[in-house]
Formats: structure tokens, C-alpha cells, sequence
């Protein structure tokens, strides 16, 4: 089962775009003393590797566990895809969710 993640974790490198950084929306349920991220939380603008210019701006979470809500959302887990493209590259290996 996929490893849950939460604030500040990073999706991958994705169509030689740089990595983006999640920020949840609600801090009500923890795991590992950070919030865990939802479906619809946003990710940070970020740039493409060779043309700076070029940027995936006000991505967010666009998947998540519909059998884990938090606040009426599904949780994200490691592998769970962006609107953008990308996909969760962290998780917190000690709170999975199938």
C-alpha cells in the first residue's frame, strides 16, 4: 500500500519540469507531526529545467485514497498524480493506505 504524504513533500521531475512542493489546507490529521495532504491542495509554481520562462503555474493534487477522507477529501499517497503532470514523489512510509 502507498505511503501517505504530507506538507512540504515534493512530486517528481516530470517533462523536464522541476520538482514542485505540496502545502496542505487543513492540519487536523497528522502523521509524523506534519498535516496530510488531500486531493485539491496546491502545489507550488514551478519551472521548466531548461527554458525558466516556461512554468506548470497553481498546479494541485488531482488524485487521492477514496477510502481515507480527511474533512470529506481523499488523503494523497506517494505516486498519486498533479494536475500538472507530475506525480507525489514522498511518503511517510510508517501510515500507508491501499
Amino acid at each position: 500500500m502507498p505511503a501517505v504524504s504530507v506538507d512540504g513533500h515534493m512530486t517528481n521531475l516530470h517533462s523536464s519540469f522541476l520538482p514542485g512542493t505540496a502545502s496542505q489546507s487543513i492540519g487536523s490529521f497528522t502523521v509524523a507531526g506534519k498535516g496530510v495532504l488531500r486531493k485539491g491542495d496546491a502545489i507550488s509554481t514551478h519551472g521548466h529545467l531548461t527554458d525558466p520562462k516556461l512554468k506548470h503555474i497553481l498546479p494541485s493534487i488531482s488524485q487521492g485514497a477514496a477510502t481515507f477522507t480527511v474533512a470529506g477529501k481523499p488523503i494523497v499517497r506517494l505516486g498519486d498524480g498533479t494536475s500538472c503532470g507530475a506525480k507525489m514523489a514522498q511518503g511517510i512510509s510508517s501510515f500507508t493506505v491501499g
